[in-house]
């Protein structure tokens, strides 16, 4: 099982909801995770190799240098059964979030690693306030086509109570032990919800 969302939106809530559930799940793992992917692809070989030991896979990214989600499509194709969880959340308050995370140490982070990449050292905060949305829009839109009419792949909002207990739904209709309807809350800041 893959979820497919960016970080800030609920990423360790669904990996505890997995985990106390009795699945096993990997959770960035200091961006191992992504890195394992992230070689794998490189060299051609299973996306997973290394790391598949696990029934669910979440927050799979290097900051500002690798989504690892991105690949659904290869995932799909080389672990066919497999469920697409797609978390959401509102476009600006994700950003926000992104901005404060870690005393904003991650946006700057970010920023410093688009203006090597871009090698255009004015790139400012607000050119990574825009370029979040634009990749935020792009993925959207690329799920939506990718998974059109697929029974595998189950959107929801983080923040909105009846989408957890519809996507809790979703995990027994497809095999999954799930107890309740609720997302265990994980994160820093219990005051704004899906923000881990």
């Amino acid at each position: 099982m893959f979820l497919v969302g960016h970080n800030k939106c609920g990423t360790r809530s669904f990996h505890k909801l997995l985990r106390s559930n009795g699945y096993s799940s990997i959770h960035y793992d200091k961006g191992r995770l992504a890195k394992a992917i992230q070689t794998n692809f490189t060299f051609s070989r299973p996306l997973l190799e290394g790391v598949d030991e696990y029934i669910g896979y979440t927050d799979m990214e290097l900051c500002g240098e690798f989504y690892a989600y991105r690949l659904f499509p290869l995932l799909d194709l080389q672990y066919p059964g497999s469920c697409f969880v797609y978390n959401t959340r509102d476009v600006n308050r994700w950003v926000e979030s992104r901005l404060h995370h870690r005393n904003g140490k991650y946006a700057r982070t970010y920023l410093q690693r688009m203006q090597r990449a871009f090698e255009d050292s004015s790139l400012t905060l607000d050119d990574l306030r825009r370029h979040w949305v634009e990749a935020w829009m792009r993925h959207d839109a690329d799920l939506q086509r990718y998974f059109s009419g697929r029974t595998n792949f189950f959107r929801f909002d983080i923040t909105v109570a009846g989408d957890q207990a519809a996507l809790c739904r979703f995990l027994r209709r497809n095999g999954y032990r799930i107890k309740g309807n609720v997302l265990p809350h994980a994160g820093a800041r219990r005051a704004e919800a899906g923000d881990s």
